[in-house]
């Protein structure tokens, strides 16, 4: 029994060792990317695109290459051919290009194509991260993969098998794009072969395009597609169906494509980039607001990079986009980038001049972007002789209305001219004496007490935020209205508003209403303002704002004093005593019809009469005095249905009523 256990575990060791060998070579040699970016999407890192992004690597069956040579997203993607030119790509037939180049994402992984030996996993001259395997073939015959431009290597010297991870695609070194560069060598010579004795101090575009090196290339590399699309079959004991030999044979019979028969190099990029600029963008950013900058100094601003206006780490469809300025009047640097490992990249400009220069963004032939900025030096811009009035809000007012405006300096280039100081004074004014402005740009809440109110709003820069002048300004009539900005000592005014400011009633103010003309009086003298309540018919006054109806009142009336000291004095006086009868009382509560005569009466300062006479029916009781001194001071009576014999002195008040009352007794 021992021995038939020990007999059946020998040739179980001996089973798996034969299977273990046998799936070390079996199948065919493999393409050395399995999934690659779709053409268009293959600027973006591979671990940023969507699944609708990635693809299968297309084959190109039998190296056909006459087959695929219009279709553009094949070309897009194998981008140059071995034994093509630069300027064409896929004119293949003896010229001088070494290998094939696959474009993809940065990072698209990359793996082995058979399984035997990395001899070479690290920095290589000319080629940086780059990876060597040697495979064994037929009759103890080498061939060489080699595997170039990577981001970084994932494996070491050593046995490989087929279908392990490399690391990914890059564009590292010389290389313009993201692309692998995989090409298969056939002698022992160095790896990745290069021209090194026949092509010494002569240019790589020269050697390629101009057929040099002809014999070099047949005798140390071979095809790499053709390689791949040969049917390999391992059969066993480093035996193969095909060899290096019949691969050569079959690389002669290869169909020459001619160049008047395929679009350019030139052509496909033109396409490529017409592509790449529907979703991508860029813009440079000087992070100084309305790029007004200064002359001689050195500004660190940022190239910034969009894919559908998301943040972009970048490769573009050409070598790298470049900067076009007159160095005359500007230094920028560099003048030319290729990527960016974020999205963006520090640009260092300096001007030589002061003015408005242009700097345009080229992406090979085509300017993709164009930024002006304004150069100045201090006292160019110290005395502005422009400026925009503007509002955020339509151009027109309601007689309760309160409106922001502000008025902005322009530059001599006509930007505007934010955190750079002047040295002038400036005046805002108005045509109609009904007007009232005030400087809020230095208040936290926009808002002004009455006494602030000016005719005309004299102003230089510290009265302004940021050097922008923000103001209020109040109507109290119906006529249109247009500003000017005058520069003190000038005779000339420097800004004005180009169309008139209209003036119109307040929303939901029904001209058929009872009290619709003693209303509008009463908002032409800023009694009441709607920033806070509608003005609606039927609404129920609160002490809150009779509180604010008669501080507005007492300030009228200090307005309407103009230069009369005596006049102003008594108004502030009046106010400051209206504000001690009515501290106590509850902000939010309603009131009475007698009880708002007499805060009205008593505020204002009206004579009582105590007549024992009467007209009207509740004329009478604790509240007589005050209905009789309104009947009789001022033939006050309501307008509703029971005006002529009844007061109604327990009905609350309306806004309108209220509004009605303090107009008959002014």
């Amino acid at each position: 029994m021992k021995f038939f256990k020990y007999t059946m575990k020998k040739l179980l060791f001996i089973v798996l060792f034969f299977w273990a060998i046998t799936q070390a070579y079996a199948g065919n040699f493999i393409y050395p990317i399995d999934q690659i970016a779709v053409p268009k999407c293959r600027f973006s890192n591979w671990w940023d695109l969507w699944n609708d992004c990635k693809m299968t690597l297309p084959r190109i069956v039998n190296w056909d290459y006459t087959k695929y040579k219009n279709d553009t997203n094949i070309r897009k993607i194998y981008s140059i051919l071995w034994w093509a030119t630069y300027n064409y790509w896929w004119d293949v037939w003896y010229w001088s290009h070494l290998w094939v180049d696959i474009a993809t994402s940065a990072w698209t992984p990359v793996r082995s194509i058979w399984d035997w030996e990395v001899i070479t996993a690290w920095w290589l001259s000319g080629r940086w991260n780059a990876v060597v395997i040697k495979h064994k073939l037929s009759d103890w015959k080498y061939i060489y993969s080699n595997y170039a431009h990577l981001n970084k290597v994932n494996t070491k010297k050593g046995s490989i098998k087929a279908w392990e991870l490399i690391w990914e695609v890059g564009a590292t070194w010389n290389a313009y794009g993201n692309h692998l560069h995989f090409q298969i060598d056939i002698t022992n010579q160095s790896h990745p072969y290069w021209y090194t004795t026949c092509s010494k101090w002569i240019d790589i575009m020269q050697v390629v395009n101009d057929w040099m090196c002809k014999s070099y290339l047949t005798d140390n590399t071979i095809d790499p597609i053709l390689f791949l699309e040969s049917n390999w079959t391992y059969v066993a004991w480093s035996v193969w169906t095909v060899t290096v030999d019949s691969i050569k044979q079959k690389q002669s019979e290869t169909k020459k494509i001619e160049q008047k028969n395929i679009k350019s190099r030139e052509e496909i990029l033109q396409e490529e980039i017409n592509e790449f600029l529907k979703t991508h963008s860029f813009e440079i950013k000087t992070n100084v607001i309305w790029d007004n900058l200064k002359t001689s100094t050195t500004y660190i601003t940022k190239l910034l990079a969009y894919n559908n206006w998301r943040e972009f780490n970048w490769t573009m469809p050409w070598t790298w986009i470049k900067f076009e300025f007159d160095s005359n009047v500007l230094d920028v640097n560099p003048t030319s980038i290729i990527l960016a490992e974020k999205w963006w990249r520090d640009v260092m400009i300096t001007a030589k001049k002061s003015g408005r220069h242009r700097i345009d963004i080229k992406l090979w032939n085509n300017t993709i972007y164009t930024k002006y900025i304004n150069f100045y030096a201090w006292w160019e811009l110290s005395s502005p002789t422009d400026a925009s009035i503007i509002t955020n809000t339509k151009q027109n007012i309601a007689l309760w209305d309160e409106k922001l405006w502000a008025i902005i300096m322009k530059t001599t280039y006509w930007s505007n001219q934010i955190y750079i100081p002047y040295n002038w004074t400036y005046k805002v004014k108005a045509l109609s004496w009904k007007i009232k402005f005030c400087n809020v740009s230095k208040k936290s809440i926009k808002k002004c007490d009455p006494i602030e109110l000016v005719s005309e709003l004299i102003f230089n820069y510290a009265d302004t935020k940021a050097w922008i002048l923000l103001f209020w300004f109040n109507v109290f009539d119906y006529s249109p209205i247009k500003f000017w900005l005058e520069k003190i000592g000038s005779k000339y005014d420097i800004s004005r508003t180009k169309a008139d400011i209209l003036v119109s009633n307040p929303a939901r103010f029904d001209s058929s209403y009872l009290y619709y003309n003693e209303n509008v009086s009463a908002l032409k003298k800023w009694y009441f303002k709607l920033n806070n309540w509608y003005l609606t018919q039927d609404s129920e006054i609160t002490w809150k704002q009779i509180k604010e109806i008669i501080n507005s009142y007492y300030w009228y009336e200090f307005l309407r004093a103009w230069d009369s000291s005596y006049k102003k004095n008594a108004a502030l006086i009046n106010l400051e005593k209206a504000k001690k009868l009515l501290a106590e009382i509850k902000d939010y509560d309603k009131i009475t019809r007698w009880k708002y005569a007499k805060i009205i009466i008593e505020c204002l300062n009206i004579n009582i009469y105590s007549w024992n006479s009467a007209k009207f029916l509740d004329e009478k009781w604790d509240f007589k005095k005050y209905i009789t001194t309104l009947r009789i001071n001022y033939w006050f009576k309501w307008k509703d249905q029971f005006s002529e014999n009844y007061f109604q002195p327990d009905k609350n008040i309306t806004v309108w009523e209220a509004l009605y009352l303090l107009e008959k007794v002014y």
